[in-house]
């Protein structure tokens, strides 16, 4: 059984071939796909690398979210916990805010859409790094970076995480499957 929506599919049929039940002589396929193959795409993409974020990051907060309606919610929770927590750094963070709590809307997302409950997004920090984790209990779909995509047809949101962030990997344990990310001013930034 899939957690994808079902629907009716009419099975696939041989090219110039005719329906023999309506009297053109069309003869249906022996065999059908699997029930969690039928009408899903081959993905297309590299599987994102398998890996665990550094020990020394510290526990900031951590959100669980039941709906996309949520994410407004953790998007400002972000923004502020990012500030509270960088406000004695003597040197700004620059776009930090901004990159983390963009990824964390897509990364959020995609355990929304994809995953399992519960969904839970975890902020943590080491210094003038953060270290964004994004859960779910998917642990038999693993994390690809898709390619050959047209825009607007979805699935980029670890290409955007790993072009905003430090580095991004991810991870399962008993809890679920773990998406991270990690994020700190450039010297750019700081000027």
């Amino acid at each position: 059984m899939s957690d994808e929506p079902t629907t009716s599919h009419a099975p696939a049929q041989p090219a110039g071939a005719v329906d023999a039940a309506a009297g053109t002589g069309v003869v249906p396929p022996r065999t059908l796909p699997d029930d969690d193959q039928a009408g899903r795409p081959a993905p297309a993409g590299e599987e994102l690398h398998a890996s665990h974020p550094a020990a020394t990051f510290v526990a900031l907060r951590r959100w669980v979210l039941d709906s996309a309606a949520q994410l407004r919610t953790l998007r400002g929770d972000l923004r502020e916990q990012i500030a509270a927590s960088s406000s004695s750094a003597v040197e700004p963070l620059g776009d930090v805010p901004e990159k983390v709590v963009l990824v964390a809307s897509e990364l959020a997302t995609n355990a929304l859409a994809h995953g399992r409950p519960p969904t839970q997004v975890r902020l943590a920090q080491d210094g003038r790094t953060f270290l964004l984790e994004v859960s779910d209990g998917a642990l038999d779909r693993h994390p690809f970076l898709a390619e050959g995509r047209a825009p607007g047809d979805g699935g980029f949101g670890l290409q955007i995480a790993r072009r905003l962030s430090l580095d991004v990997g991810w991870y399962a344990d008993a809890e679920g499957k773990h998406v991270w990310a990690t994020f700190c001013a450039t010297d750019d930034a700081r000027r």
